[in-house]
C-alpha cells in the first residue's frame, strides 16, 4: 500500500481502515489534534504537513508531552482550559499513533501509560444514583439538558451499554406504549425498560424531544428528526454562518460532556457513562480488575444556550 506523502490523506487513508465507528471517530479527533499541533509548531498550514513529519520519533513525542500538560485542549476541563490530560486520554493517543505509524510501515512502538481503572456500580448503586440525579436539574444546567442527560443514563442502566451503543438511537428504537413492560433496541436486541424513575425519564425526554423539534420544522426545511438525542441550546455561529437552532441531532462529545457535568455538580464528582453499566452484586470483580475508563473521554464544554445558560 502506497502512503500518501500528505498528512492530511494518510490520515484519511488510515481511519478508512478502521471498521468500528467509535474508533474512527476517536482517532481521527486525536490525529487531528496531532497535524494542527504540528501544523502550529511549524507555523505553516495543516494541508503543508508531510506523513513524514507525523512519523518523527521527536516530534510525537513533543506532542504528547504538549497533550499531557493540557496544551493542545479545545474545551476546557475541570481545572480549566489547560487541565492536564487524563492517563487514559494519553493512552489513547499513543495508540492511535503506534496504530498509525504501523500503518504507513514506519512504527514507532510507543510505550502508552497504564489505564486507571473506574469502578462500576452495583444495580443497587445505578439505581440509587439514578434517582438522585432524576430530582432536579443543577442550578446552571438548562432543564432540557438535564433531562436528556438523565434520559441516557438510564438507558445505560437498563441494557448495560455505553455512550458509543446508545448515542445512534432513533425514536424508532424507543417503544414506551407497550405492555406489560417497554423496551429499547440497541443494536437488533430488545432490553425492557423495568423500574418506574427510568420509564418516566424517558418519557420526560420524548416529551421534550418533540417541542424541541416541533418548533423548527421550517428550519428544517419540514423533515423531522428521527434521533433520539438533540441539541437543546443553540449552537455557536461559526464562519459567518447563522447559529444553529436547538433540536438538532446532538454529537458524542456533547452527550459526553452534559454527562460529565451533570455528574460532577451532582455527585461532586463526574462518573463515566460506562460506570452505570452495573456489575452484578454478587459478581462484583476486586478494584484493580474492573472496567477502565474509556480513553479519550471528552472534557466539560458548553455551549451557549438562553439566557447565557449552557447546555453541557
Amino acid at each position: 500500500m502506497t502512503v500518501p506523502p500528505r498528512a492530511r490523506a494518510a490520515i484519511g487513508q488510515f481511519t478508512a481502515t478502521l471498521k468500528a465507528a467509535s474508533t474512527r471517530r476517536q482517532r481521527s479527533a486525536l490525529l487531528g489534534e496531532y497535524l494542527a499541533w504540528t501544523a502550529a509548531t511549524r507555523q505553516y498550514g495543516t494541508h503543508q504537513v508531510a506523513t513524514v513529519d507525523l512519523l518523527d520519533q521527536d516530534n510525537a513525542i513533543a506532542w504528547l508531552t504538549a497533550a499531557r500538560r493540557g496544551a493542545t485542549r479545545r474545551r476546557p476541563g475541570l481545572d480549566g482550559p489547560t487541565t492536564r490530560a487524563s492517563v487514559n486520554s494519553m493512552a489513547a493517543r499513543t495508540s492511535c499513533l503506534n496504530a498509525f505509524s504501523r500503518h504507513c510501515g514506519r512504527p514507532l512502538e510507543l510505550t502508552p501509560p497504564a489505564p486507571e481503572f473506574a469502578d462500576r456500580l452495583t444495580p443497587r448503586e445505578a439505581h440509587r444514583t439514578l434517582r438522585i440525579l432524576s430530582g432536579d436539574p443543577p442550578a446552571g444546567m438548562l432543564q432540557a439538558t438535564w433531562e436528556r442527560t438523565v434520559a441516557v443514563i438510564a438507558l445505560a442502566i437498563a441494557t448495560g451499554h455505553g455512550m458509543s451503543a446508545l448515542h445512534p438511537l432513533r425514536l424508532a428504537d424507543l417503544d414506551l406504549e407497550r405492555k406489560p413492560l417497554p423496551r429499547v433496541r440497541v443494536g437488533e436486541q430488545w432490553y425492557p425498560i423495568i423500574d418506574a424513575v427510568s420509564r418516566d425519564a424517558l418519557t420526560r425526554w420524548t416529551a421534550t424531544h418533540q417541542a424541541l423539534t416541533a418548533g423548527h420544522l421550517k428550519v428544517l426545511r419540514g423533515g423531522d428528526v428521527e434521533e433520539l438525542w438533540v441539541t437543546t441550546a443553540p449552537g455557536r455561529p461559526r464562519a459567518g454562518q447563522v447559529a444553529p437552532p436547538a433540536g438538532l441531532p446532538a454529537a458524542i462529545r456533547t452527550l459526553e460532556a452534559s454527562h460529565r457535568k451533570l455528574t460532577a455538580l451532582a455527585l461532586g464528582s463526574p462518573l463515566l457513562l460506562e460506570q452505570f453499566c452495573a456489575v452484578e452484586d454478587d459478581e462484583a470483580p476486586p478494584r484493580s480488575a474492573r472496567t477502565a475508563q474509556r480513553p479519550g473521554a471528552a472534557p466539560v464544554g458548553a455551549a451557549p444556550g438562553p439566557n447565557g445558560q449552557t447546555e453541557a
